[in-house]
């Protein structure tokens, strides 16, 4: 395979970084005016696609200016918190554009609902929720303290008559935690912040006005609303809303159609698309992308590389977290041979990564430790949490992430705190673990735990795709040895039921 490039594919446009907002955040501007601003530049392109519905920059905003008076009429204030709980849509984009132009604050809520708990509990001051969400609906309608009005032919709102927490300081908008060890936590981002992170994510990423993007990542997601959503908006770029159920059946005939060149995935989704590569059902037409970025968790080398394969293009490995902004480090990986391809990067411009040991200090290169990031893009803090530990505001965040910085820079993260076992002399991390799974079965996600003694492996398997436990617990002998066998306790959840779960 040749090597690629990110920028062979196109021309590059001018000015993906003018100088119109300096990278300390932008001098007290909103989020929404420098978007606004920057759109005028490109009042005739199209701005956002949703199925046969599409809309210029200039129509977005006159779409916008109509939904904030709206919200204006229906009581909304400014630095009130809006959950806006509804699928990607052009109709949801431009509430959310509408929220943030009137001055308050919105959270899109359409991410692993189950993680946030009772939406009733979240004590924020309106729901907006589209008049065909039934099941959304009906758990708030059997909220007491929620009354409902309308806002206009597509959404309601659904105001908290009690007593609510406003967001602190400069927040422009809340989005959530993974949630990954319990309830996700809600986080507050800054608009000084969210834009330095939409500005040093454009700059790593190199974003342009030219650029199509496709969005299979949910927005209440901070990568896809950061990472691609408003990065793309940013540089005046073209935004396809795909539907995340349907996604990969539409990437087979909006792709050539629309000319995309980027898209944005998380792991699962890589590999998906790659088993469905190998089983011959994918015929999507991918000879317009640029690059493929994936973030949101760790993925194995074998993935990447074979997605190389499958899209004919560089795959960018992301670092990040939804406290830090989300964008923290970039890997652009040109060529499946890159001898740092477990390397998720270095940091993006104006943020500093440290490794430090547990009384803080920093450690210096190829040591292990956690890895700190200090960034003007670090949250303010958690909303409505006040037993949650503090952080000092847009300063740094102490990770849970355990890694180390090479000589030359470059980032690698080997797991969690606590992700690791010893097997006699050596010690293991999870993610060895991991990558002789994937590398052997087309697992889509696979989940290890401490428990009793025991590494507990859980995994989902590809759509049609037979796993027997002998063949995995065979595997595991073959790469850890004959004392893993009472180690490992393997159990398959259960079998990929669509072809796009995430």
């Amino acid at each position: 395979m040749s090597a690629y490039s990110l920028t062979d594919s196109l021309p590059i446009a001018p000015a993906y970084a003018p100088p119109d907002l300096p990278w300390n955040g932008g001098g007290g501007e909103t989020l929404a005016n420098v978007l606004r601003r920057r759109h005028e530049r490109y009042p005739t392109k199209t701005a956002l696609i949703d199925g046969k519905r599409n809309l210029t920059y200039a129509d977005l905003w006159h779409r916008v200016d109509e939904q904030q008076q709206l919200l204006d009429r229906a009581g909304v204030q400014p630095a009130d918190v809006v959950a806006i709980c509804a699928p990607n849509s052009l109709d949801m984009s431009v509430l959310f554009l509408a929220v943030l132009s009137l001055g308050a604050v919105p959270f899109v809520v359409n991410y692993r609902i189950e993680v946030l708990g009772d939406l009733g509990q979240l004590n924020v001051v309106w729901f907006a929720v589209p008049r065909g969400s039934l099941a959304i609906r009906r758990q708030l309608a059997g909220v007491p303290y929620l009354t409902q009005q309308a806002l206009d032919a597509r959404f309601d709102l659904f105001r908290n008559t009690c007593g609510t927490s406003l967001p602190t300081g400069d927040t422009a908008l809340l989005v959530t935690s993974s949630g990954s060890s319990g309830i996700a936590k809600v986080v507050q981002l800054t608009n000084s912040g969210t834009l330095f992170n939409i500005r040093a994510n454009v700059d790593a990423l190199k974003l342009r006005a030219d650029d199509v993007t496709a969005i299979a990542l949910p927005m209440g997601y901070s990568y896809g609303l950061i990472g691609q959503f408003l990065s793309h908006l940013y540089v005046g770029a073209t935004v396809l809303l795909l539907d995340p159920l349907f996604f990969l059946h539409q990437m087979v005939w909006l792709f050539g159609r629309h000319r995309v060149t980027t898209l944005f995935l998380v792991p699962p989704m890589v590999r998906q698309l790659n088993y469905l590569y190998d089983r011959k059902l994918l015929p999507a037409d991918f000879s317009t992308l640029r690059f493929v970025a994936v973030g949101g968790n760790r993925i194995e080398t074998t993935a990447v590389r074979k997605a190389m394969q499958v899209f004919g293009c560089p795959v960018v490995k992301t670092y990040g977290l939804a406290e830090a902004g989300p964008r923290v480090a970039t890997h652009p990986v040109h060529h499946p041979a890159d001898p740092d391809l477990e390397s998720v990067g270095r940091p993006n411009q104006g943020v500093r990564v440290q490794i430090i040991d547990e009384t803080g200090d920093e450690l210096p290169p190829g040591k292990i430790g956690t890895v700190r990031v200090h960034s003007p893009s670090v949250m303010m803090g958690y909303f409505n949490a006040p037993d949650c530990p503090s952080h000092r505001p847009r300063a740094a965040i102490t990770t849970r992430d355990v890694g180390y910085i090479d000589p030359g820079g470059r980032l690698f993260v080997l797991g969690r705190k606590g992700d690791q076992f010893r097997i006699g002399e050596r010690s293991y991390w999870f993610r060895e673990v991991e990558n002789v799974l994937y590398t052997h079965f087309a697992f889509l996600k696979i989940a290890l735990r401490h428990t009793d003694g025991q590494i507990h492996i859980s995994a989902i398997a590809m759509r049609d795709y037979p796993v027997r436990e002998t063949d995995v617990y065979a595997r595991l002998h073959d790469a850890f040895g004959p004392h893993c066998t009472h180690l490992f306790a393997f159990s398959l959840l259960r079998t990929n039921s669509l072809l796009n779960e995430k």
